[in-house]
């Protein structure tokens, strides 16, 4: 497949309340009849997999340059892990492509990757963690820590349900 997905270092955004960390994605679209792309993403602590109904993310990947597509993706700078108690600031990022083209829809291999922030890691304490387990959220898994705000809302982990119905051959 002629499809990338690369990735840079864009930075950290200062944003109020919260900072993300961004990195960017593209897609190189491999055929002259591809209509639109988007991106599905899921962070997860070292190890684990994303629960995709109710952590996944989409963003639609903008033509920008003739056959690229491309679009700065906003992250957590630290990510609960709760097996070890502490906002971590070295997590997995998951991501697929779905690829719409001649009024069908087509699904990439998944990608996975390690992201590093440089935010550095902090201890969360029992309570806390004891609070974001009992939540009726999914996940502490998707939260973001806000500047000196403890757990903070989840990386806008969208809930989006969606049948795969087709998944893109890896030739």
């Amino acid at each position: 497949m002629a499809a990338s997905s690369i990735s840079e270092r864009v930075g950290i955004e200062m944003a109020q309340p919260t900072r993300h960390y961004q990195i960017e994605k593209w897609y190189y679209d491999y055929a002259e009849n591809i209509e639109a792309v988007n991106i599905h993403y899921a962070c997860t602590p070292l190890g684990e997999m994303p629960d995709w109904n109710n952590q996944r993310a989409t963003r639609f990947l903008p033509l920008v340059e003739s056959h690229l597509r491309r679009k700065a993706l906003k992250l957590p700078l630290r990510l609960l892990d709760a097996r070890h108690g502490e906002l971590t600031d070295c997590y997995l990022l998951h991501h697929y492509f779905e690829i719409f083209a001649d009024g069908d829809t087509r699904y990439s291999s998944l990608y996975t990757e390690e992201v590093i922030t440089g935010a550095g890691s902090q201890p969360v304490s029992p309570e806390t963690l004891a609070s974001a387990a009992s939540e009726a959220d999914p996940g502490p898994r998707g939260a973001a820590l806000a500047e000196g705000q403890g757990i903070a809302e989840s990386a806008q982990i969208a809930r989006t349900v969606r049948t795969q119905t087709k998944v893109m051959s890896s030739d």
